[in-house]
């Protein structure tokens, strides 16, 4: 199996091999480090606690990944189809496993996790986010279902909010989820409600939306802001100010140079399963996964959403799956390269580790 390599920094051939020289704003000092692998193959990846919670197909892999030089598999657990998104909170994972709808996981012993309840849902499961008692899952038949999980053993439909396009991925935040459907665009959805609900808040988007994370960052006012990121099928980042539901505002966008026009290279809809598309915000960072070769990994300032900067990028030896965050560290599950698969050689490098630094 070809290693990736061990850094890609913003300065030299990396940057300009993958067309981020000419970006119109670019900060330099950092560097994506490769620091670990967790083997493949890997289709998901979250991570909470200092675990790393990994799926292909049906089996959920927890691995340690507490010194990320040396990740080490706990255990693991295969549900009764395919796993297509992972959330963790405290001692319990919630997965979306394709028709099966909502799975709970007891992961308190990471040796021999448990399942403690599911919920079906009407249509294929996609995505899930939870917060506090409420989890919301994605699926294709009626958009949006919140389900009460304050039982885990449980977990009890608590209402639905249906979307014109297909519902693709969704975060949570408070008491607000923050659902993507395409070709429509962002919906806030307040996670208390009940029975058929109607959005709080909702906004188009310049292009159709792959994926969706949500953070809250300091103004350089000093407020508290509720930022929402979406990131395109065609590699564009648009960012929302959230903080009143009820009237979401453009703040900014973020495109490598080179990418606009590019005419939808990616279908919309192959984000939904283990696409190539993919962002999460943590903090005043946005780690941004491309759909283009060579793939870059980007992590952009958005501090100042209206004038996003690019600070680190890293060149994987093939196309991202999904990205999780924590602290410093990135997990990029990564699949085979264009080409790969000759004899001797891992279907999937599985996951890098890799650590952002000075």
């Amino acid at each position: 199996m070809r290693m990736p390599r061990l850094a890609a920094s913003l300065s030299g051939a990396v940057l300009a091999g993958a067309g981020l020289a000419g970006s119109s704003a670019v900060a330099r000092g950092q560097e994506l480090q490769l620091v670990g692998v967790i083997p493949g193959p890997a289709t998901t990846v979250a991570v909470h606690g200092g675990r790393a919670y990994v799926t292909d197909g049906p089996t959920l892999r927890i691995v340690d990944v507490t010194d990320p030089a040396a990740p080490a598999e706990a255990g693991s657990f295969t549900f009764s189809q395919n796993v297509y998104g992972v959330s963790v909170s405290g001692a319990t994972a919630y997965a979306a496993i394709d028709f099966g709808g909502l799975a709970v996981l007891d992961v308190s012993d990471p040796a021999a996790p448990a399942l403690l309840g599911s919920s079906r849902t009407p249509g294929q499961a996609l995505s899930v986010a939870v917060s506090g008692s409420a989890a919301a899952v994605t699926n294709r038949l009626s958009g949006l279902e919140i389900i009460d999980v304050s039982d885990p053993a449980a977990p009890t439909p608590q209402g639905d909010y249906f979307t014109e396009g297909y519902a693709i991925d969704v975060d949570a935040a408070g008491s607000y989820a923050y659902v993507i459907d395409t070709p429509g665009g962002l919906s806030i959805v307040d996670l208390s409600g009940a029975g058929e609900l109607t959005a709080a808040g909702a906004q188009e988007t310049v292009e159709r939306s792959a994926a969706v994370s949500v953070t809250t960052l300091r103004s350089p006012g000093g407020a508290d802001v509720t930022l929402a990121g979406l990131m395109s099928s065609d590699s564009l980042l648009e960012l929302f100010d959230v903080t009143n539901p009820a009237e979401p505002r453009a703040a900014g966008t973020y495109r490598v140079t080179g990418r606009a026009g590019a005419g939808g290279y990616l279908a919309p809809a192959a984000a939904a399963t283990g696409g190539l598309v993919h962002v999460k915000l943590d903090g005043s960072r946005a780690f941004l996964t491309d759909a283009y070769p060579p793939f870059v990994v980007q992590v952009v300032d958005v501090s100042d959403p209206a004038a996003p900067v690019l600070t680190a990028a890293y060149e994987p030896p093939g196309p991202p799956r999904d990205i999780a965050v924590s602290g410093r560290l990135a997990l990029l599950a990564v699949g085979p390269a264009p080409g790969a698969g000759g004899a001797g050689e891992s279907p999937a490098p599985g996951v890098l580790i890799l650590r952002l630094g000075s």
